[in-house]
């Protein structure tokens, strides 16, 4: 049987990738404050202070760059994990990455609009997930947009939003998938980022290395 050609390849990020970084970055994100998006100069430092966590989508035939994924490792407290966005990742200069951390933590990811539905997110957190089995970390969390929630803030409260996300009453574009992914809902960021598509909130994710040896 003759197998398709691949479209794109997962490689790690590269200084000259950092200007068609960050356009992916703001087409993705076109509700999130302009002083949270990631800059050139921060993909830069996030390359230089833990390259193997930066990867970038890219097009075979065109080598364009038409997605992103940047992660930093961390620990974390279950009990206790309340935090924002640019606290976590040090204002986006990823000066919080913990080189003993026991947790990828992601940063970001996005596809470019013009990709999306061909299979590119999905080799980012295949590669994201690759890396925490390749370091022995205890998986990967994120905060998860729930980008459906800023329309429906007014209907119901973000603890019933998730919750019937997780039950598949609702389709959110960001979660659900997520949630398809293997990632589960540990509970809510309420003050997480500066984006009126999720009412500044976000979930926070899980996913748990099933290879992990203590």
């Amino acid at each position: 049987m003759q197998q398709d050609t691949p479209k794109y390849k997962i490689v790690n990020s590269t200084a000259d990738m950092a200007d068609s970084l960050s356009e992916i970055q703001e087409a993705c994100f076109p509700y999130l404050a302009a002083d949270e998006h990631i800059t050139p100069s921060h993909f830069n430092a996030q390359i230089d202070v833990f390259p193997e966590g930066q990867h970038a989508a890219v097009e075979i035939a065109t080598g364009r760059v038409v997605g992103s994924s940047t992660d930093m490792r961390c620990h974390i407290d279950f009990d206790h994990y309340q935090h924002s966005y640019m606290e976590m990742c040090g204002e986006n200069w990823l000066t919080t990455h913990e080189p003993e951390g026991d947790w990828l933590y992601g940063v970001d990811i996005g596809v470019h609009p013009d990709f999306r539905r061909q299979g590119v997110s999905t080799l980012l957190y295949q590669a994201r997930h690759d890396l925490v089995r390749r370091l022995n970390l205890k998986g990967h969390i994120a905060g998860g947009f729930p980008v459906g929630y800023g329309a429906m803030k007014d209907e119901m409260g973000i603890e019933e939003y998730l919750d019937k996300v997780v039950a598949g009453e609702i389709f959110d574009p960001t979660l659900s998938i997520q949630l398809k992914r293997g990632f589960k809902i540990h509970g809510v960021l309420y003050d997480y980022a500066d984006d009126t598509s999720c009412d500044n909130k976000a979930a926070l994710i899980v996913w748990r290395n099933p290879d992990y040896k203590a």
